[in-house]
C-alpha cells in the first residue's frame, strides 16, 4: 500500500516537473509560494519535516519478508530447519503421486498449531474432485508430517483446471 502512494507521490511530482520545464506558470507560482509559506510559518513547517522523516524511517525500518523462509521441527539431537522450497518439492512429489493429479502448486503459512498449506493443483477430467481432493488432502499431510516431523493444520486444495485423461502418462 504505501509503496503504491510512494509510487503516486513520484508520479506528480515528475508531472509537477514536466509541466515547469514547458512553461506553464501555475506550478512554478504554487512551489514559489509554498516555499515562502515554508518560510513563513516555522512550526508547522518542522511539524510537517517531522511526518515526512517519520514515513521516510518507517520504509527503511518496516520489516521485510524473508524469501528463504524455512520452518522448524526438532529432533533428538536438537533443532532442525527446513527450507520453503524443500517442503514444497515434498508436496509436490506426494500429490503427483495419486494418479489423477497432474500439477501441483503450493503456498505455505506457518500457524500456531502447525504448517497450513494451500495447494493450486490441475486434475484429470471425469475424475471425482471431492474423492481426488480428499485423498489429495490425506496423502500430502500424511508425507509432510513423516518426512519432515512438522504438524500440518490444515490442507486446502484449489482445483484450478481439468484436463481430458491422457492414454499413457509418464510417471
Amino acid at each position: 500500500m504505501f509503496a503504491y502512494i510512494l509510487g503516486f507521490l513520484l508520479i506528480l511530482g515528475a508531472l509537477w516537473i514536466l509541466a515547469i520545464a514547458t512553461g506553464w506558470g501555475l506550478p512554478y507560482v504554487l512551489l514559489a509560494h509554498g516555499v515562502q509559506w515554508f518560510k513563513v510559518n516555522p512550526w508547522e513547517t518542522t511539524v510537517v519535516a517531522a511526518v515526512l522523516l517519520m514515513l521516510g524511517l518507517l520504509l527503511f525500518m518496516r520489516p521485510h519478508e524473508r524469501s528463504d523462509r524455512s520452518f522448524q521441527t526438532s529432533s533428538k539431537g536438537g533443532n532442525v530447519r527446513i527450507s520453503q522450497d524443500a517442503l514444497q518439492e515434498i508436496i509436490a512429489r506426494s500429490a503427483t503421486a495419486l494418479p489423477n493429479v497432474l500439477h501441483v502448486q503450493s503456498t505455505l503459512r506457518e500457524r500456531d498449531a502447525g504448517l497450513q498449506i494451500m495447494i493450486s493443483c490441475q486434475f484429470e477430467q471425469g475424475e471425482s474432485i471431492p474423492k481426488i481432493s480428499e485423498e489429495l488432502q490425506a496423502k500430502v499431510k500424511e508425507d509432510v508430517e513423516l518426512y519432515t516431523g512438522i504438524m500440518v493444520t490444515e490442507v486446502k486444495v484449489l482445483v484450478q483446471r481439468l484436463e481430458k485423461a491422457h492414454l499413457t502418462r509418464a510417471r
